[in-house]
């Protein structure tokens, strides 16, 4: 992975979480984002202090939500 140098990584905003397995790891909003889409959180660091996954409200965009969208004619093949 390529070094960033102490001024591009200061701006970088890093998000306190541990993971399902109990892995605690910094990551930037859009990694947080992912891991909430595909279930790999269990608990992420608010200002607010921690929010667990499942309990807290958590404002993301998960993958079955946009399945949800589309209320047009089904297009897909069934075989």
């Amino acid at each position: 992975m390529p070094q960033q140098s102490p001024q591009a990584s200061a701006t970088v905003h890093r998000i306190e979480l541990i993971m399902s397995d109990g892995t605690q790891i910094h990551v930037t909003p859009r990694v947080l984002e992912v891991l909430l889409d595909t279930n790999r959180v269990a608990k992420f660091k608010r200002s607010s202090g921690w929010a667990t996954v499942g309990h807290d409200p958590v404002r993301a965009k998960h993958i079955k939500d946009y399945c949800n969208l589309y209320n047009g004619p089904e297009r897909r093949i069934i075989y």
